[in-house]
């Protein structure tokens, strides 16, 4: 079999669509993905396999800052790997996956760290990896939590609003709180308020909501993304022990799309994993109309985990991320997983 692969251009977004549509995802929980509106420029890429002049594979790969091992390192996510399934095994993925690699490193040099997450389940993306990985995390959480049906009860000292005014305070807090994680974020308020505002629809995508206490002070905060603007997830399978649970719980609407609104971010000040607790209910109520629910990605180990609380009978699944990264991955320190 002969293919190309290329950069995307504007004139692929149809045939990705289709791609994607076409091959849901093969983790555990497996989704369609419907495409809406599509994010590029910036420091994120995408590219695909043609063949006979049709688009048979494509993948993206985005670029940013964050900390490993105790420095500030250029990073390059991989992800959005869809190839069709007739043309599956025949080295569309590993070509896809070369082809982002040389061009993080051209972009953002050798030292450049090399991620990609891997939902529980997904064997192909899985041996894919170990083709460039060095290491691989131990499995972090993804948890869809549902909007809540009823307001939370009050909360005395702490009123929750829009970031948008509180950047550097916001920077400072999840900067500390994040200090011994790797895969974290840096960012300043400049950049932070550029994430904000970038958007390919008419209204913003990315929002940031923080608790403030009785003094002025920012004490916790989250960044959500709302993924219904960009795609809606379709339901083609999940395990018998979740599909029980959504019977009560209800993360997964009856129609079985999913509009999630993504949170990162997450943190909170010393002591206040209260005022987190409350920001994240208050949100899951006053936000339930912009989305079916809050899904977010932790390290079980973080501190972060506390803010959801979460119950034996939580649905979840897990995500493993590959990397390749000198030096070696530790795999003691906690980190803090792109999404």
């Amino acid at each position: 079999m002969t293919f190309e692969v290329r950069e995307a251009g504007e004139g692929d977004e149809e045939a990705i669509a289709a791609l994607h549509r076409a091959s849901p995802d093969g983790g555990a929980v497996r989704f369609r993905v419907i495409t809406h509106a599509r994010e590029s420029g910036g420091r994120s890429r995408s590219v695909v396999a043609v063949d006979g002049g049709r688009v048979v594979g494509a993948a993206t790969v985005s670029l940013g800052d964050f900390r490993y091992a105790g420095q500030v390192r250029p990073y390059a996510l991989l992800g959005s790997l869809t190839v069709d399934p007739g043309h599956r095994r025949q080295g569309i993925g590993a070509a896809l996956a070369r082809w982002r690699i040389e061009c993080a490193e051209k972009l953002s040099g050798s030292e450049v760290v090399v991620l990609a997450n891997i939902q529980k389940g997904n064997a192909g993306s899985l041996a894919a990896a170990r083709r460039w990985a060095t290491a691989f995390t131990s499995p972090a959480v993804s948890v869809p939590v549902p909007m809540r049906r009823r307001p939370p009860g009050p909360v005395d000292g702490l009123t929750f609003r829009s970031g948008v005014d509180d950047l550097t305070q916001i920077v400072d807090g999840f900067t500390a709180f994040t200090a011994d994680h790797d895969f974290a974020r840096v960012f300043d308020a400049e950049s932070l308020r550029a994430w904000l505002t970038a958007t390919p629809v008419p209204v913003p995508v990315h929002h940031y909501r923080v608790a403030v206490d009785g003094d002025g002070a920012v004490v916790a905060g989250l960044a959500l993304r709302e993924e219904g603007l960009l795609h809606t997830m379709q339901l083609v399978h999940m395990p018998v022990a979740i599909r029980v649970a959504n019977v009560a719980l209800r993360v997964v609407p009856k129609d079985g799309r999913l509009r999630n609104l993504g949170v990162e971010h997450l943190w909170f000040a010393p002591g206040r994993i209260d005022a987190a607790r409350a920001l994240w209910e208050d949100t899951r109520w006053s936000w339930r109309d912009r989305g079916t629910g809050l899904l977010v990605t932790v390290d079980p180990r973080s501190p972060a985990v506390g803010v959801l609380r979460l119950r034996p009978w939580t649905p979840t699944t897990s995500v493993t991320t590959a990397v390749r990264a000198d030096p070696p991955l530790d795999p003691a320190r906690i980190f803090a997983p792109l999404t």
